[in-house]
């Protein structure tokens, strides 16, 4: 065989492959419309069951009945849409009626399933409708290995008060990326009493690896009850401890709280003396202001730069320093203090949180 034959070969297997390839698009899209066409109905019809006995006028029976028509990851997508339509109470009658439904006794069985995607089905059922003795298969959901399941399985404490959920979520969060960290956070304030009565505990371990993520997270409920150790994490040696510390004192207009930032903006570490001016300049104690002007003249930017939101903060005081400073003898001062005299109320919003 010739080379310019064995060319030809090759082009007419992959033509055949590229033809085969449109074929089975064309298929898959004529299945996905036909199956589409089929299922609409019954979605429709779970929808305007849901819709009727959410205002009182159908019976629950009706919607049992057209959840079990539809396959398990409709019925999941329309629990998951409604449950945030659906009034508490009135929702735990359905989260009750359907722990004794065959399919979602299959889909809980799925929580031990080697397909991921199934433990996922799993997970999404149950942040909408699990039941106290979900507990432990929550709990697994929490561990599990895929981050998409955990994620779904957290969802589960917006509706579900319950103390060793929220304690594993805690106990995760310090090891996660930032944004499922916020996402985290954002559902454990649905736990706060048992929260921080845990971060009482967590934050007096001062050689806990992951300390300064825990109260990176105090910082967020800015809960009173947790300024004790807050602020007594301001003299921790570990430099990202005292920059959680700082941050998070700004949120605690005390007088306590100011004599620790007072010290915290003389740091030797930077960003502790950046998140102390933007403290001090979120309680704006008048007797802060030289402290703020001073770091107005940080050799670090980012310093100067929150010393100058800061200093907005501080009403004409502080708006005085700024002009002061942006006609003064510090070129890093001036160009700083001009800039941030210069920003819209909108951007200094932004910038100063």
């Amino acid at each position: 065989m010739t080379a310019r034959q064995f060319l030809i070969v090759v082009a007419i297997v992959q033509g055949a492959l590229l033809g085969a390839l449109i074929v089975l698009i064309i298929l898959n899209r004529w299945f996905r419309v036909r199956r589409s066409t089929r299922l609409n109905p019954r979605r429709e019809a779970v929808d305007a069951s849901l819709r009727r006995w959410a205002a009182g006028t159908a019976p629950l029976a009706g919607v049992l009945v057209g959840l079990s028509r539809l396959p398990v990851p409709l019925a999941i997508d329309a629990l998951v849409k409604w449950s945030a339509r659906v009034p508490g109470e009135r929702w735990r009658q359905l989260a009750l009626a359907l722990e004794h439904n065959w399919w979602a006794r299959l889909v809980r069985a799925n929580s031990n399933s080697a397909r991921w995607w199934k433990r996922l089905e799993c997970a999404r059922f149950l942040s909408v409708a699990a039941m106290p003795q979900d507990t432990a298969r929550l709990q697994r959901l929490i561990d599990d290995r895929h981050p998409a399941v955990r994620v779904a399985a957290v969802a589960s404490l917006e509706r579900m008060e319950n103390t060793p959920l929220a304690l594993a979520v805690l106990d995760r969060l310090p090891h996660l990326a930032p944004t499922v960290q916020a996402y985290y956070a954002a559902m454990l304030l649905h736990s706060r009493p048992v929260v921080v009565e845990h971060l009482q505990k967590r934050l007096q371990r001062t050689t806990d690896p992951a300390l300064a993520r825990l109260a990176e997270f105090a910082a967020r409920l800015a809960e009173p009850a947790l300024r004790e150790r807050l602020t007594a994490l301001a003299d921790h040696s570990d430099p990202e401890v005292r920059v959680q510390a700082a941050r998070a004192l700004g949120s605690f207009p005390h007088r306590e709280s100011v004599a620790t930032l007072k010290r915290l903006i003389g740091d030797t570490s930077w960003p502790v003396r950046a998140q102390a001016a933007r403290s001090l300049g979120m309680i704006a104690d008048a007797s802060t202001l030289p402290l703020v002007k001073a770091a107005l003249r940080d050799e670090v930017w980012w310093v100067r730069l929150r010393a100058a939101l800061a200093l907005m903060r501080f009403a004409a005081g502080g708006r005085n320093a700024l002009l002061e400073a942006e006609v003064g003898a510090d070129p890093y001062a001036g160009a700083t203090a001009r800039m941030v005299l210069g920003l819209p109320a909108q951007a200094l919003a932004e910038f100063a949180a």
